[in-house]
């Protein structure tokens, strides 16, 4: 497709299909109206996942699903031609057609080329790619450039695997003559063939170091199978909550322990650091259990921003929205495809004596309400919401009582939050003592792990 005019009217549909689930988003442009919006939609195939290897079944999937997404979405997408392939709907207007549809599928999803073969049968107007480490890599690197990040990585956390990319935009050559030189790429994986392979993983015996519940391995194993064999999306027991934070930072503690010099310095350095968080694991543990792992699991420190790809919308229009104008598909903007920033700040504790002594203090003000003061103390986990109404919000902190970090200049840290704008909603502060010290038994770890997720 040639360039796309900024003003012309334009919809765009890409499918995303990654651990036994459906992510599609459908966007919508019209600049000439300032209209701009995408609509989206999931839909979990996990309990298909004995039948995905049936072409058949698979044909009569995609149809079924094209019908119950133009009722959702209230959008006309296929034209269904009797004994012959689907035509997709070209864009007439709002709610009418599209400009072109893709479905990516990540490449350790199960019976990927089934998955292919059947979409071909359905339609040959809707374009098929595998999303691997390549797509990956342009991915990181272009978003990098667009948002202005020296040092990105996406952190990808699903049940089944561990997939961690990074550039770092410097003046090393780049070995894939594909990719921008003065970039370094690298990425770090690890996978799980099948379930046993996923339920034998629990055994590690560093876990019960990293758990809040007392659980004897027998109850431990059974837990942890009945998720494996049977995905939810919500996690109501706080056990398997547990379990899966603490199955999180071992795995991520194994691939720091394999894989250093790729993992080494995140956000520690004077490079503009930002962590890109996805997969299914995030969505299960929330935000901030997911960061606990995160920086216990890859031994973080320093200051960094983390934006959240939930709902795989980086992975559908990342690209489109890094290319702007000459994107191929669609010209989208920033805010419909980022999610909002949370900024993280792990500074170094001198001594055990600045535990539970201010270590930082600061300020945020708008015209929308009146100044309001933050106070932390050593030894804390606190994650603080940032206010977001109509107008910016300016956030002004600094380190107290002999607290360092080397990349902050003069010991202070200071941002604007615009909703229209890089919108900030959470600044987490991570004050706890260096090395951190897990509990020595299941109940001392439940005081530690219960104080540091309930710091708000």
């Amino acid at each position: 497709m040639s360039k796309l005019s900024l003003l012309k009217k334009n919809a765009y549909l890409t499918i995303v299909v990654k651990d036994n689930a459906i992510w599609s988003h459908l966007a919508y442009v019209d600049y000439n109206n300032d209209i701009q919006y995408i609509l989206s939609d999931y839909t979990d195939i996990s309990h298909f996942n004995k039948r995905l290897d049936d072409y058949l079944f698979m044909e009569n999937f995609w149809d079924e699903y094209f019908i119950l997404l133009e009722k959702l979405f209230g959008w006309k997408l296929i034209q269904r031609v009797e004994g012959g392939l689907n035509r997709m709907v070209e864009c007439e207007e709002e709610n009418i057609g599209v400009n072109g549809i893709k479905v990516l599928v990540d490449d350790n999803q199960e019976f990927l080329p089934n998955i292919f073969h059947s979409i071909t049968q359905y339609s040959h107007d809707i374009a098929v790619r595998v999303l691997d480490a390549q797509s990956m890599r342009e991915i990181v690197g272009k978003l990098s450039e667009k948002l202005g990040y020296e040092d990105m990585i996406y952190i990808d956390l699903d049940i089944n695997s561990f997939q961690i990319y990074r550039v770092q935009r410097r003046k090393n050559k780049a070995q894939d003559p594909k990719l921008p030189s003065g970039y370094k790429y690298s990425e770090v994986q690890q996978y799980w063939n099948n379930k046993i392979g996923i339920i034998d993983a629990i055994k590690d015996r560093r876990l019960h170091a990293f758990m809040a519940s007392d659980m004897n391995n027998t109850q431990l194993e059974n837990s942890w199978a009945n998720l494996v064999m049977h995905p939810v999306d919500v996690l109501p027991d706080p056990n398997l909550v547990d379990i899966l934070r603490s199955f999180t930072t071992v795995q991520l503690f194994s691939l720091l322990t394999d894989n250093r010099k790729k993992l080494e310095g995140i956000g520690s350095g004077e490079t503009k650091t930002l962590i890109v968080v996805g997969g299914k694991i995030p969505r299960l543990l929330g935000k901030k259990a997911t960061l606990l792992s995160i920086i216990d699991g890859l031994e973080l420190y320093g200051i960094f921003d983390v934006i959240w790809d939930n709902e795989c919308k980086i992975q559908a229009y990342g690209m489109s929205m890094a290319m702007g104008s000459q994107s191929k598909d669609i010209v989208i903007g920033r805010n419909d495809v980022i999610s909002a920033v949370t900024k993280v700040l792990i500074p170094e504790l001198k001594s055990k004596k600045t535990i539970n002594k201010v270590v930082f203090s600061a300020i945020y003000k708008s015209q929308d309400f009146e100044p309001e003061s933050i106070i932390v103390l050593g030894g804390a986990f606190k994650m603080i919401k940032i206010k977001n109404k109509v107008n910016k919000v300016i956030f002004e902190g600094k380190l107290e009582n002999n607290v360092y970090l080397p990349s902050l200049e003069n010991q202070t840290i200071e941002f604007i939050s615009a909703p229209l704008g890089v919108r900030y909603d959470n600044i987490l502060i991570d004050s706890r003592l260096r090395p951190i010290v897990y509990g020595t038994d299941g109940y001392s770890n439940k005081l530690k792990i219960e104080k540091w997720l309930n710091d708000n």
